[in-house]
């Protein structure tokens, strides 16, 4: 009984907010949850395909996302939290809004974005069989700590799921050194080839984890993921999903070894890895690869991951840059651009962004320095004193360089300027507030 009301309640939540306009992506499952607290065992009990946990810091909604494309394509009726909602009460919804009004689960199979820190606790719900991992950096230091935290929530949540397959990216030795020592069934996937002869410095990951010595790197792809090696033996691992002849502008295209080409329709080098991800566990829930190549060209980026609008004939993008690694792949994408354009930096500090703000100090900002394509910068948020501060260290002209408050004064102010794009990297609060106005003046 207790069960049927949670899902009375959780359906009828979801039912209001819409009807409110407003996004049921939590709350459904808290009511539930209030209600009935084992609602998820008795729903994810009932699924009779694959359970897929998609983790990691940077692109896990993207690559759940696409990974939800792929299955749907494939004819499967699929539980997911495409909004992004990672903790349980989010994955509780997901599975209300696959659910009859009587508690039947209508799905063949889940696709399910997970904070790391909250996966052991869904896991104890919904046991995954398989698990997709990304990347790791560093990412909201005053709810995370340092990176070997999350690194030990993930390994707290896959050794209790033992019989799952494990498909990670390879080319992070973070990852690689968190799933090393589980007896799972894994599958790596990765970058094969260098892409540019462009280095970053590598911020994580950088000693080995076996004795201690420094890794070695035969190529960088960006932060620390790579083709590593470590004379005790630690090293990339075979790659069983591997990315090479690749091309970045305008549009991300490559092949995968043994199965064919690839066209993204979107950009960025960390896109590679979210397509691979997301490539590697539809095949290995076997759908095949015509279909997720054709899912590829179709693909529209989600709210903030290279989202584009046009206005008054200028080509806007969107982007969301939540920690280091984030903000420099999305500056590298803005290099990549060879047109006049603009850019805007947008922070704030609210709880889900994490207010450690001190991470700013790490993006490589320096690198805009040398495009003289970019005509203006603009700074806002609740942090735009710190973004402000932090350009003028790094020696930027401050007569490009404008502050405002308001991130609707700083949109208005970039579309008034010369560049053919703009560009907006902002972080999570921020997000949403800019895609409304955006939407607003593309309309």
């Amino acid at each position: 009984m207790r069960y049927r009301l949670a899902i009375l309640a959780g359906k009828s939540a979801i039912l209001l907010l819409k009807i409110l306009g407003r996004k049921a992506s939590t709350n459904p499952g808290v009511v539930a949850m209030k209600i009935c607290p084992f609602v998820l065992e008795r729903m994810a009990s009932q699924m009779k395909g694959d359970i897929d946990a998609v983790m990691g810091t940077n692109g896990k909604t993207t690559t759940n996302n696409m990974l939800a494309d792929y299955l749907e394509a494939g004819g499967k009726q699929v539980v997911s939290n495409r909004i992004g909602a990672n903790m349980k009460t989010g994955v509780v919804t997901a599975f209300i809004n696959k659910t009859s009004w009587f508690g039947k689960l209508k799905a063949d199979l889940a696709t399910l974005e997970m904070d790391e820190a909250w996966a052991k606790h869904i896991f104890k719900s919904a046991t995954p069989t398989k698990i997709v991992l990304n990347n790791l950096f560093r990412d909201q230091l005053d709810r995370y700590g340092e990176i070997e935290m999350t690194m030990k929530h993930l390994k707290d949540a896959i050794s209790l799921a033992p019989n799952a397959t494990i498909i990670a990216n390879g080319d992070d030795p973070l990852i690689f050194e968190t799933v090393r020592e589980f007896k799972n069934e894994k599958k790596f996937y990765g970058i094969k080839d260098k892409i540019s002869d462009k280095q970053s410095q590598v911020k994580e990951g950088k000693y080995c984890y076996a004795c201690g010595k420094e890794l070695r790197y035969n190529f960088i792809h960006f932060s620390q993921l790579g083709d590593y090696s470590c004379d005790c033996g630690f090293k990339r691992p075979p790659l069983s999903y591997s990315a090479t002849d690749i091309k970045v502008f305008p549009a991300i295209s490559f092949n995968v070894e043994g199965f064919g080409k690839i066209d993204l329709n979107g950009r960025g080098v960390y896109n590679i890895y979210n397509v691979l991800g997301a490539m590697a566990g539809a095949t290995e829930c076997g759908i095949p690869f015509e279909i997720i190549s054709d899912c590829a060209k179709k693909y529209k980026p989600q709210i903030g991951r290279m989202e584009h609008f046009n206005i008054n004939g200028k080509d806007v993008y969107l982007v969301l840059a939540k920690n280091p690694a984030g903000f420099n792949q999305s500056v590298n994408t803005v290099l990549e651009d060879p047109r006049e354009k603009d850019v805007i930096l947008a922070v704030n500090d609210a709880v889900e962004d994490g207010q450690d703000i001190s991470w700013l100090w790490d993006v490589d900002f320096d690198a805009f320095l040398n495009d003289k394509s970019i005509l203006s910068y603009s700074v806002s948020g609740r942090r735009y004193g710190d973004l402000a501060l932090r350009l003028k260290y790094a020696g930027f002209d401050q007569s490009k360089v404008s502050i405002f408050s308001e991130i609707k004064n700083a949109i208005d102010f970039a579309l008034s300027k010369d560049g053919k794009a703009k560009y907006l990297l902002v972080n999570y609060t921020v997000l949403f507030g800019a895609q409304g106005y955006l939407k607003e003046l593309e309309k």
